[in-house]
């Protein structure tokens, strides 16, 4: 695969906890413009994948290469700042106090103005960088459909509203990739339907690259180009997704064949 077609490149990443090896020398190529599923049973190592990947754990071997350039030993936050590589987790966090647009404006100040003194700095280019951030809050907020509950303080929404406001705040910083660490956890079917339009807007729309941990397999194999499948911390798969539902191996593992 030409190197410009790869968002992510991880290469021999190995991960061990004492005795239990998490991660066994596991090899993926995440190309640009995708939306990748990764699935596999609990345990197989999908989310210490993402933690290695963003810095949140160390690995104990292999890299990790995000358009060609070596993050392996960075900290999460120098990967958010500067490779424009964010992820979510299972826990959705926002800001209960606030409304949608605060909430979505304190997230790209957040981003793009990461220091103490850029993000309460008053002046004209303040000024002139708040009104940009509400602008492109607006359009989040419309393109989630929260608009009806954009007024509400974030802790009066329902879990499914929070997850969209979220998934909105990744989108302020302008990402280019995003770990989605089960989007659909816990949420009604309206909304499920509502977050699947959303990623499927921000990778068609916005050209961001997903890869995407979710057990609703059967949204994630309509929603993704390609599915990754982990198991006992080694890739057992990684392809289309009518061939990876037709492999024995993974009906075995995974799907309850």
């Amino acid at each position: 695969m030409p190197a410009d077609d790869v968002m992510l490149r991880i290469e021999g990443l190995r991960k061990n906890y004492g005795a239990v090896a998490a991660l066994q020398g596991v090899d993926i190529d995440v190309r640009r413009g995708e939306v990748m599923g990764l699935i596999g049973p609990n345990g197989s190592g999908k989310s210490t994948l993402f933690d290695c990947c963003t810095g949140l754990q160390k690995s104990d071997a292999g890299r990790v290469l995000l358009k060609g350039v070596d993050i392996t030993a960075w900290p999460m936050n120098r990967i958010a700042r500067e490779g424009r590589f964010l992820r979510s987790f299972q826990k959705t966090v926002v800001f209960p106090t606030l409304d949608s647009e605060e909430n979505l404006v304190l997230a790209g100040q957040m981003s793009r103005f990461p220091s103490v003194l850029s993000t309460f700095w008053i002046g004209p280019a303040a000024q002139r960088r708040v009104k940009a951030l509400r602008e492109r809050a607006r359009e989040l907020i419309e393109v989630s459909g929260l608009a009806r509950v954009a007024h509400l303080p974030a802790g009066n929404m329902s879990g499914g509203q929070q997850k969209l406001l979220q998934f909105a705040s990744m989108l302020m910083p302008d990402p280019e990739l995003i770990l989605l660490d089960e989007p659909l956890a816990g949420i009604n079917p309206i909304l499920i339907e509502k977050v699947i339009q959303c990623i499927e807007h921000a990778n068609q729309a916005l050209g961001v690259t997903f890869v995407v941990i979710e057990h609703n397999t059967d949204v994630l194999m309509n929603l993704s180009h390609r599915v990754v499948v982990l198991h006992q911390g080694m890739k057992l798969a990684d392809d289309t997704p009518e061939a990876v539902v037709r492999n024995p191996e993974v009906v075995e593992a995974y799907l309850g064949g």
